[in-house]
């Protein structure tokens, strides 16, 4: 298991299994190979390499390594820094 916590430190979600669930723990995402589906089932993101685009083909996220080594650093395709992942 692995968390995600916003740039306060507040926990936002966490990761279990192949599944993103937020804070309540309440199924949001889920993760199978590089794509990521909603609960409904649609196709809404896809991981390519670092970065994390849309279905329409929009870069919306990066991955980039923690400096501190505490783990992974999300930002927005603006570079700003928008969650930690744990």
């Amino acid at each position: 298991m692995s968390q995600f916590r916003d740039t306060s430190g507040n926990r936002i979600a966490r990761r279990v299994g192949n599944k993103i669930l937020d804070e309540y723990g309440n199924w949001m995402y889920e993760v199978r190979g590089d794509r990521i589906w909603d609960t409904n089932g649609n196709w809404v993101y896809e991981k390519r390499g670092d970065r994390i685009w849309d279905t329409n083909g929009n870069w919306k996220y990066e991955i980039r390594d923690d400096p501190l080594g505490e783990g992974s650093r999300i930002f927005d395709s603006s570079g700003n820094w928008q969650a930690t992942e744990f």
